[in-house]
């Protein structure tokens, strides 16, 4: 079943590098308004990625939830995360805002984080959603900045980008994991069976297949 049939919009750390849209640019001035941007130890680069070859997001594996920042620097923002993408929490608190985390493959055999709440971000996730819900399975979606919208509040405004699914890929090989990203996850080596006297009796579970993990 498609993981976004039941997308709910709601009318934990993740791995950097981290992906983030500005609207308005960085108050540094290192950032240009309306542009991704990428962020690391090393501080802060435009990342024009979504209007060149486009970036592929994980939305097998994301979350979607609540997060808290006050903008104090070196300060984690605080995530409350949704039971699944098909479930929208109520607000757990004043100035939570809606946000996801989605891991996303950039090109390069590089990946980021692009874990973002606010209007912008949220607005520009929710309209991609209804492409998202037509993806074949097993596939990722390549997406592309098309263009940007500006959208007006009864508090202030902001810009949103506005992105669309090119094309379905294949996972790439930085989104995946363990054995399938070509990661030694020290399997243990088959025990050789010991030679017996005389057969043994078998009960009626010693066969039965083992529970799939999901």
């Amino acid at each position: 079943m498609n993981a976004f049939a039941s997308f709910d919009s709601g009318n934990s750390g993740s791995e950097g590098p981290w992906l983030q849209w500005s609207a308005r640019g960085t108050l540094d001035g290192e950032i240009p308004q309306k542009s991704f941007f990428i962020r690391d130890s090393d501080g802060k680069v435009t990342f024009t990625g979504f209007t060149e070859g486009g970036v592929v997001l994980d939305i097998v594996n994301m979350q979607t939830g609540w997060c808290y920042s006050d903008g104090v620097a070196g300060q984690a923002p605080d995530w409350k995360m949704n039971p699944s993408v098909s479930q929208m929490m109520q607000q757990p608190g004043e100035g939570y805002k809606k946000g996801f985390k989605i891991r996303c493959a950039i090109g390069g055999g590089k990946s980021v984080s692009w874990d973002q709440a606010g209007a912008a971000a949220w607005n520009a996730f929710v309209a991609l959603v209804p492409a998202l819900q037509q993806g074949p399975d097993g596939k990722l979606p390549l997406v592309k900045l098309t263009g940007t919208k500006l959208e007006q509040f009864k508090r202030g405004s902001t810009t949103t980008p506005l992105l669309d699914v090119i094309k379905w890929v294949d996972r790439p090989d930085c989104l995946k994991e363990g054995v399938a990203a070509g990661v030694d996850t020290g399997s243990v080596q088959p025990v050789q069976p010991v030679q017996q006297a005389a057969p043994v009796t078998q009960s009626a579970t010693d066969n039965a297949p083992d529970d799939a993990e999901f």
